[in-house]
């Protein structure tokens, strides 16, 4: 009898050591996931000031020195540079997002269901998140390598035909402050910052570059956020109780398996190493 009661206390006890191992785990999680949550929040800062007025504006001005309307390469920096802020933004917000369910999540099922369980699971999302987090980043540095190469790395001033040089000093009187866009070179070669401000075609192709562009981030922020949901709802379900019990039941018959084929797999190599000896 005796014997019995201090078996129950001894598994009481390894129990309860047990439950507080796995809720220091889960503590140590939650940091993790908290610096994870900080750093996606000051990416998306970053990001956004990126897609402020001070840096776009010299991008988009019809005279700028660095617009991105000259020719085919500067558009396609460009359009990569846009496309890379508005997928770090979108992994940043994500990772924020999911960041406040899991927490709140993982401490439900580890009172309600099993510590251990809540541990494995939140493990589990943690990776998904880190991987998210990769995303984001490369996103930000790539965005940030493209904003000096839009800078800094394309040719300020395009030669233009001479023709509309000519147009230009002839109406004078019409044009104005544009023909600050138009200079002549000391070796006679007539070029321009960036549009010509009488050409139809010009501004034609601007406005229909402009609106892909548009459109392709808005695209993007609408995809992201629907697989974001998408994502909550597969986190949501693996974190219902039944969902979450037979899953961590199946994933230690799946740890249990591979100890075992681990632990053969070591006898049969030190069978083999005895008959070499041998």
């Amino acid at each position: 009898m005796w014997a019995n009661v201090n078996a129950q206390s001894v598994h009481q006890q390894n129990a309860v050591s047990l439950m507080q191992v796995d809720m220091l785990q889960l503590g140590v999680l939650q940091t993790q996931m908290d610096n994870l949550s900080v750093q996606a929040t000051l990416l998306i800062g970053f990001a956004l000031s990126m897609w402020g007025g001070a840096t776009l504006k010299p991008l988009l001005e019809d005279d700028s020195q660095i617009c991105i309307w000259k020719t085919w390469y500067h558009l396609a920096f460009a359009a990569v540079f846009f496309v890379t802020i508005a997928l770090c933004i979108s992994c940043g917000g994500i990772i924020v997002s999911l960041v406040l369910y899991i927490k709140q999540a993982a401490q439900e099922s580890a009172l309600l269901v099993s510590t251990g369980a809540a541990v494995a699971n939140t493990r589990r999302h943690l990776s998904s998140l880190n991987r998210l987090f990769v995303v984001s980043y490369a996103s930000f540095a790539l965005s940030a390598v493209l904003l000096i190469v839009l800078y800094v790395g394309m040719p300020a001033r395009l030669p233009t035909p001479y023709p509309v040089l000519e147009r230009a000093h002839m109406n004078d009187h019409t044009w104005g402050s544009e023909l600050e866009s138009l200079v002549t070179r000391f070796d006679g070669v007539h070029t321009i910052t960036c549009l010509d401000p009488r050409s139809p075609a010009s501004h034609y192709n601007r406005f229909a570059y402009g609106a892909a562009i548009a459109a392709t981030n808005t695209l993007i922020i609408v995809c992201m956020s629907a697989w974001g949901y998408r994502l909550y709802a597969v986190i949501r379900r693996s974190y219902m109780h039944d969902e979450l019990l037979h899953w961590f039941v199946g994933q230690q018959a799946e740890q249990k398996r591979r100890a075992e084929r681990l632990s053969r797999a070591v006898q049969l190599q030190r069978g083999v190493t005895c008959d070499s000896t041998g």
